[in-house]
């Protein structure tokens, strides 16, 4: 099950890229290459300038989440182990006996 772990989020990262990418080529980049059409050089310029930027700037934040997604520095920077403590067993029936206040001859 530990090594089946990352997988769930990847496939969760990999269907919402999907839907992201899907949705930005159809709101965005499709209608701005129909548009590009009938435009002139400089506003195809401007759109194919814009274009890119708006893919850059997806790509590198779902570049970012994959990173967040996977976690590679758990490989190459693994979290040194603290070294095992033996647990102390103490004796209650002991501890109890040194805790003991005995009462004075006086007193009784």
């Amino acid at each position: 099950m530990r090594f089946t772990r990352p997988f769930f989020p990847l496939i969760g990262f990999m269907l919402a890229a999907w839907v992201i990418l899907f949705m930005v080529t159809d709101l965005f980049l499709i209608p701005a290459l129909r548009v590009a059409n009938g435009a002139d050089s400089l506003a195809r310029k401007q759109l194919a300038a814009i274009s890119a930027l708006v893919l850059a700037i997806i790509l590198t934040c779902l570049l970012a989440v994959l990173m967040l997604v996977l976690r590679p520095g758990r490989f190459f920077l693994p979290r040194k182990a603290e070294p095992k403590v033996r647990t102390k067993y103490v004796d209650a029936w002991a501890e109890a006996g040194q805790r003991m206040e005995v009462p004075s001859e006086e007193e009784e």
